[in-house]
């Protein structure tokens, strides 16, 4: 009999649940997806965000105030690529990943270097270029630097939100910020604080001290090694990255990217 009950009982809960089942809703399906790259195209216009005050890499222009720079360069390939116009949005430095998880731009590219920390914020593109740090001092400053460490005894000025503060700052040397460690919003009041005495090095990557040391006199007295730069988007973004790599890619593949590089980084061959 208590088996009889149990086949009865099963028997009932699967008829309630078919029978159920008439009046229960299908799931809702979840709305069909616009990648970025789709809203990039229906615009027609592809906005990529800067800090336009590091040459070679971006910087505008006088008086026109024109951004200009390898960067740009490289941005208005990937532009062709989808086939869109480029719109350059020059934002403060430390403000540029919050503006892209945002959705204020599609796209940075700004001589971001690659590392843990803007990679679980953004997608980063393949390298497109590495970059030496470099600790540089007025011409005959009688300073001597033998290790990154030396710089602790000086007064030093990064900009922030680089990587260069990243490394002399709470999470790497623990320079005390705003006595040892003076923080600048961009590269060029950076650099005329170095001209001006108000800081006694700057720590900054090597191509912006070749840009500026015809203007400044200034010289390297210490080489860090190089970091890899990347372009970045929207994490779920997989279409635009494609697109963003794929110009990166080819123009190594076919050398062509060695024009770019020779335009503002000088004479260097493939």
């Amino acid at each position: 009999m208590k088996r009889e009950i149990a086949v009865v009982g099963i028997v009932a809960a699967l008829a309630v649940g078919l029978l159920g089942g008439w009046f229960i809703p299908p799931p809702i399906a979840p709305a069909a997806r616009t990648s970025l790259l789709d809203q990039i195209i229906a615009r027609g216009e592809l906005i990529v965000g800067t800090s336009a005050d590091y040459p070679p890499f971006e910087n505008k222009t006088y008086p026109a105030g024109e951004i200009v720079g390898f960067d740009i360069d490289l941005s208005q390939m990937i532009a062709d690529e989808i086939g869109v116009t480029l719109q350059m949005v020059d934002l403060p430095f430390d403000s540029l990943i919050a503006a892209c998880r945002a959705g204020t731009v599609d796209m940075l590219a700004a001589g971001l270097t690659y590392n843990q920390e803007r990679a679980e914020q953004l997608a980063a593109s393949v390298t497109y270029i590495n970059v030496s740090q470099v600790i540089i001092a007025a011409n005959n400053s009688g300073i001597s630097i033998a290790s990154l460490s030396d710089v602790t005894t000086y007064t030093v000025g990064v900009q922030t939100g680089t990587v260069m503060y990243d490394e002399l700052g709470p999470s790497g040397l623990d320079m005390t910020v705003g006595v040892e460690l003076i923080l600048y919003d961009n590269a060029n009041d950076l650099m005329v604080a170095l001209d001006g005495g108000a800081i006694d090095l700057a720590y900054i990557d090597e191509p912006v001290f070749t840009a500026w040391k015809g203007t400044y006199d200034i010289e390297v007295l210490f080489s860090t090694g190089t970091d890899p730069f990347a372009l970045w988007t929207r994490h779920g973004e997989p279409e635009l990255l494609y697109q963003m790599n794929k110009v990166i890619f080819e123009n190594y593949l076919t050398e062509s990217i060695f024009t770019l590089i020779n335009l503002w980084f000088g004479n260097i061959t493939a």
